[in-house]
């Protein structure tokens, strides 16, 4: 098992590169060299993890405050409990850091400012990526809290949501602190890193819905399973059925007519397998009853 997989591509993103000139134009060369040590560590805290779980490491993507590690999902498909280890993985390291940051001050390798320094963006950094808002740490442990309960799909939703939420909050302050003369570059840095990957994932839900229904068909069912029954009426389209799927469950849906009596039962597979058909998300179940 590799811990760092081969072939995996590494960007750093806009923002990083601008926060990281504005950092070196103002003097601040090593603290800057600091926070990207810092973020590359938070990162591979993820990457250990997920490849531990036995998924793929397409890209990693380091931004200011941590990075974005993308996975191939294989055969493995989506798991909550994998997500929030995964997520987990990135700001633990960050404690360690810390750790590490106290025991070089005592030890006198490093002085009370440095020390003082690393240990504050260690901080910054792990409590940043626990906001409950996607792509963010917290935000894949919030949906993975929700999924089971709500689906993948809504509970998606609630992350970008929160995302969106957290970019207005943080906008508001960044524009409050500069009225009264102060200029805070991160918060407004951050304002435009949450807004602008809350959009982003936004536009690829749909996608990403596909790849986890996709991977409820292939992924083998090698274990007993919690069946989750849903009751829906023979108008309601099949994608908004499939919204309500959550994993680590088999769902059998009860199909009702305008009496609301049952009309006729399809498991998962077969729900599934008509929506995959010729593409027939918009069409209403009723019409796949066998």
């Amino acid at each position: 098992m590799r811990w760092i997989p081969r072939g995996m591509k590494v960007r750093i993103h806009p923002l990083f590169l601008l926060l990281g000139a504005i950092s070196i134009a103002a003097g601040m060369g090593t603290e800057i060299l600091i926070v990207f040590t810092i973020v590359i560590i938070h990162e591979l805290g993820h990457i250990c993890a997920a490849t531990a779980f036995g998924y793929r490491v397409k890209e990693m993507v380091l931004l200011p405050f941590g990075g974005v590690a993308k996975l191939e999902s294989g055969t493995y498909g989506w798991s909550p409990r994998h997500e929030t280890w995964i997520a987990l993985a990135g700001p633990l390291n960050n404690l360690l850091l810390i750790l590490v940051g106290i025991g070089f001050h005592v030890t006198g390798i490093w002085d009370s400012s440095l020390t003082e320094f690393f240990n504050r963006t260690n901080l910054t950094i792990a409590c940043f990526n626990l906001l409950p808002a996607l792509p963010l740490d917290g935000g894949r442990i919030l949906r993975a809290a929700y999924a089971q309960t709500i689906g993948f799909y809504r509970s998606t939703k609630v992350g970008i949501r929160m995302a969106f939420v957290l970019s207005f909050v943080c906008m508001i302050f960044g524009i409050a602190a500069l009225a009264v003369g102060y200029v805070h570059v991160g918060i407004l840095v951050l304002s435009v890193f949450l807004f602008a990957s809350a959009w982003q994932l936004k536009r690829q839900l749909h996608y990403d819905m596909i790849r986890f229904l996709d991977a409820r068909r292939r992924v083998p069912k090698d274990r007993p399973q919690e069946v989750r029954t849903l009751a829906v009426s023979d108008c309601v389209k099949l994608q908004d059925v499939v919204a309500d799927f959550a994993p680590n469950a088999y769902h059998v849906v009860y199909v009702l007519d305008n009496e609301q009596d049952v009309k006729g039962i399809m498991g998962e597979r077969e729900v599934l397998d008509s929506l995959f058909d010729r593409d027939n998300w918009g069409k209403p179940i009723g019409q796949f009853l066998p």
